[in-house]
């Protein structure tokens, strides 16, 4: 009987056969790709063992579920409760700031997601998924959101060359393969355990997690290099706008204020505190004339989130129709990153949304969460926000958008735009407080050259930065050829 063969004009990357022997209890289309198939067959011709992550492993567990662990339960001081946030995207370490922390009784509860030194903590959904870093030695306890797996591997392997496996392009593709999510990526903890894992000798393991730490240590030394570039654009305004900050500001617990200096203004004692009095002091005795925000604006509108509940209607995967849905994450002091923008229909855009449209050099500036983060947007863009931010544009023959926006990122900005928040534990700035912002207001010539400057800073750190991250790349691509022998 002759075998059945498609036709050679068939794209085999969209119509492909598998045979019967080969399902694994799956039955979807992508987890069976022939790429899948020849990377494992690249992985099978190692000269090293092809093992499962199951193979290697004491425990895989994942976090509770997220009604597990309620607002009563986060403490200021206390377990470290980590997040997908806290694992960073492929450096294999954990972010140490802004970790939040749960009560010890909380933790004793979900005590099957403990996680201590050399556990290897995965990312199991959203945009990240597949990231693995090692929680360090000092972090001597934890636990895990439900978002994560940790894995604790028995004595046979290292714990730093499980981490720097998975993040390589190899293991990441092998990763996304047991995806079982639709519109948001997930893997779930029995296929996680279906990981395949090429184990080499412990000596193997070690040199390739001494190479691996090689690169990442010139990675964190270019980084450094583009903070410090970022770090010194606050002194540059400043010098430029001639205000000089005191050395230092002992933050005073008790101060009083005449009555006649509230009338009118808010009368809660954060408002009044003395920093900001004198910082307001220190502007009017800069080289420049103080204005309200509100004497530039010409358009200021904050957008909405369309239901989530119905996102057929509004939201959209095809990124070439699609028109991008700027949330806070998206703006930043650097300009907009748009890794994890989600896109919304045009006709949302130009209907529901029509008011919050985006175009190239309008000003971006968020009012809820981080304040006051700003952006303009770029040349040839189209967007939309969020409730979170507003689009601004203002009188473009007195201020630039651009000087702007590097005001609001500035030391001062973010300190007067913060005074200005209502909302206790979450802050927010409505537009009546950001219209009433001052700010020191050169000539367009003055702020034409600071713009300039500033972005040649911002280029600069940001070519380091790219510098950093090929450097760590290259050296996992070399990782993958020492571990599959080519």
């Amino acid at each position: 009987m002759s075998q059945f063969k498609l036709s050679s004009q068939v794209d085999i990357n969209k119509v492909f056969l598998i045979n019967q022997h080969s399902l694994d209890a799956r039955l979807d289309v992508e987890f069976y790709q022939p790429k899948h198939f020849k990377l494992l067959t690249r992985l099978s011709s190692s000269r090293y063992p092809l093992k499962t992550l199951k193979d290697i492993s004491k425990k895989i567990v994942d976090g509770p579920f997220g009604s597990s662990v309620k607002t009563d339960d986060y403490v200021e001081n206390g377990i470290p409760f980590l997040r997908v946030a806290d694992i960073t995207h492929g450096d294999g370490t954990i972010e140490l700031e802004g970790l939040i922390f749960i009560s010890p009784k909380k933790h004793q509860e979900i005590s099957r997601s403990t996680v201590f030194p050399n556990d290897v903590i995965i990312a199991k959904t959203g945009a990240t998924m597949g990231a693995a870093s090692i929680v360090p030695e000092t972090i001597k306890e934890a636990n895990i959101r439900g978002d994560l797996a940790a894995v604790t591997v028995n004595d046979s392997v290292i714990a730093n060359y499980i981490a720097n496996f998975i993040n390589t392009q190899i293991g990441q593709d092998l990763f996304w393969r047991l995806n079982s999510g639709a519109t948001r990526g997930r893997v779930v903890i029995s296929n996680l355990r279906k990981y395949p894992i090429v184990i080499p000798d412990t000596n193997r393991m070690v040199e390739i997690n001494q190479f691996i730490d090689a690169a990442k240590k010139r990675k964190n030394q270019k980084e450094e290099q583009a903070k410090a570039l970022l770090a010194g654009i606050d002194d540059y305004l400043l010098a430029e706008l001639g205000i000089t900050l005191p050395m230092t500001s002992t933050p005073k617990k008790f101060f009083y204020t005449l009555s006649t200096k509230v009338i009118g203004e808010r009368i809660d004692p954060f408002y009044h505190q003395i920093e900001f009095k004198e910082l307001e002091q220190l502007m009017i005795e800069g080289k420049y004339e103080i204005r309200s925000f509100s004497n530039f604006i010409t358009y200021i509108s904050s957008g909405a989130t369309p239901l989530k509940s119905d996102s057929g209607k509004y939201y959209t995967e095809d990124i070439k129709s699609g028109v991008p849905l700027l949330r806070v994450q998206n703006i930043t002091e650097e300009g907009l990153k748009l890794d994890d923008v989600i896109f919304i229909n045009r006709e949302t855009h130009e209907k529901s949304l029509k008011r919050s449209q985006v175009f190239s050099g309008d000003l971006l500036i968020t009012i809820t969460g981080r304040i006051a983060s700003s952006a303009v947007a770029p040349k040839c863009f189209e967007g939309n926000i969020n409730q979170h931010s507003v689009v601004v544009r203002t009188h473009q023959n007195h201020v630039l958008n651009e000087y702007l926006s590097i005001y609001f990122n500035s030391y001062l900005g973010q300190k007067f735009a913060f005074r200005k928040t209502t909302g206790g534990t979450r802050p927010a700035l409505d537009y009546y407080a950001l219209k009433s912002i001052k700010i020191p207001i050169p000539p367009l010539e003055k702020q034409a050259e600071i713009a300039a400057h500033v972005g040649m800073l911002r280029n600069h750190a940001e070519q380091l930065q790219q510098q950093a991250q090929a450097e760590l790349e290259k050296a996992k691509a070399e990782v993958e050829r020492m571990i599959l022998g080519e």
